[in-house]
């Protein structure tokens, strides 16, 4: 549920046109996000050691989601106006 609001927001704020900077902390929480869903995965991770190593080895492709989001937004703002 958090997630699809997460989705979203950065689609919303890409078609609003906020700075690109937010999608450091979008990128955070939707990698926060996917190593908690579904309940129990993230003790599974932390209960084999790779907790932090699944929570930084997923930043880099949750940004570059972030980013096409949030592109997609700024797009359509674009063709629209």
């Amino acid at each position: 549920m958090l997630g699809t609001f997460l989705i979203i927001a950065v689609i919303v704020c890409g078609y609003m046109q906020v700075t690109f900077w937010l999608l450091i902390p979008a990128s955070i929480a939707a990698a926060f996000i996917g190593l908690h869903f579904p309940v129990g995965k993230a003790d599974m991770a932390k209960s084999r050691g790779i907790y932090w190593k699944v929570l930084f080895s997923s930043l880099p492709i949750q940004g570059i989601f972030m980013s096409v989001l949030f592109g997609l937004g700024w797009g359509i703002k674009a063709v629209i106006s």
